[in-house]
């Protein structure tokens, strides 16, 4: 079974409170367990910390959730014209790395792509 969510957002904390909620209940009903659905949640409010930290407002990122049964993976880009927004030494990318079992920085518009084993 595979679940894919993708969702261009702007600089707004509202709307990524949604996609937590909505990827929370779509991982829920997958039969992901709470402390990986914890993570997950935590995962995406940290990326979405960092992004909305360092670009102007009216930039719109796309944020992407690929899930099976073995992973969950979070991408996020960004347009072409935005600076580069997340930087591997932010204390935000530091929290996702000690949730995550691979965090990949940087690459052709990819900003980020985190892999959470189920």
């Amino acid at each position: 079974m595979d679940l894919r969510l993708t969702v261009d957002l702007p600089r707004d904390l509202d709307r990524m409170n949604t996609l937590r909620h909505v990827l929370d209940g779509a991982l829920s009903g997958l039969g992901v367990g709470e402390q990986a659905r914890a993570d997950i949640g935590l995962i995406v409010s940290e990326t979405w910390a960092n992004v909305i930290s360092h670009v102007r407002v009216g930039v719109a990122f796309q944020v992407r959730a690929t899930v099976n049964e073995k992973a969950c993976v979070i991408e996020v880009t960004s347009p072409p014209d935005a600076p580069d927004a997340l930087l591997p030494s932010q204390p935000s990318l530091q929290v996702v790395s000690s949730l995550a079992d691979t965090v990949d920085v940087g690459g052709d518009g990819l900003l980020l792509r985190v892999v959470k084993q189920l």
